[in-house]
């Protein structure tokens, strides 16, 4: 028994150090698009959207696993702004960790292309709307008006995306990305639990598109 348990200790240590020698550490930034897209479903209503403009940055970790295929999880800072009325901005500031699922085809020992697939758990850390020199915490606005409606987390800090990707690999240590994600999560989710009636009424998601480039070490 101990023979064994100290054969599966050493495979276990020595694909440890395996994986670890195709990990790649690396930082990056870029551009940053989001839009918010509200449907309201009910008479005098219209499907709105509109858009924010910013910037990310991030540091992530990517290990091989099998050939090209490989997974990176990450921790980004993001930005996004938007003009929504005359003289009325909208700013939020979020945390995200997405997790990379990515197969890199190698071309050349300079140049390779890599696709993913990237689900990414996203909290809002702060939502203002800034209008004539005042700042107004949109969260807390959220929270109050949601009190009044017997709802909690009216506007929800959390999201879920689901991106796809590609990625280009050049020189070994620079890797330009662009990304699409997909909100999963209607933001007034909890609104919907609490006025069933309203269960197909409501609904806003947020979608974004990252374009930056990477340092890899």
């Amino acid at each position: 028994m101990r023979t064994i348990l100290k054969s599966l200790s050493a495979v276990c240590f020595f694909a440890f150090f395996a994986t670890a020698a195709h990990a790649q550490l690396s930082v990056g930034a870029g551009y940053d698009y989001s839009s918010m897209r509200n449907v309201i479903d009910a008479e005098g209503y219209e499907e709105t959207a509109f858009s924010s403009h910013g910037f990310y940055v991030g540091v992530d970790y990517n290990v091989r696993l099998w050939k090209g295929l490989g997974v990176t999880p990450g921790v980004q800072y993001e930005f996004t702004d938007a003009l929504v009325d005359d003289g009325m901005k909208f700013q939020e500031h979020y945390l995200n960790i997405p997790v990379d699922i990515n197969y890199l085809f190698k071309l050349t020992d300079d140049f390779g292309l890599g696709i993913s697939l990237v689900p990414s758990f996203n909290v809002g850390l702060a939502s203002e709307l800034h209008y004539d020199g005042r700042t107004l915490d949109v969260y807390e606005l959220a929270g109050q008006f949601g009190d009044a409606l017997g709802v909690k987390n009216l506007y929800g800090r959390f999201d879920f995306m689901l991106g796809v990707g590609v990625s280009a690999d050049l020189f070994r240590h620079f890797r330009i990305k662009v990304r699409y994600d997909f909100g999963m999560v209607n933001r007034f989710s909890s609104l919907k639990k609490q006025y069933p009636e309203l269960l197909e009424e409501v609904n806003v998601h947020r979608n974004r598109l990252q374009v930056g480039v990477a340092y890899v070490f």
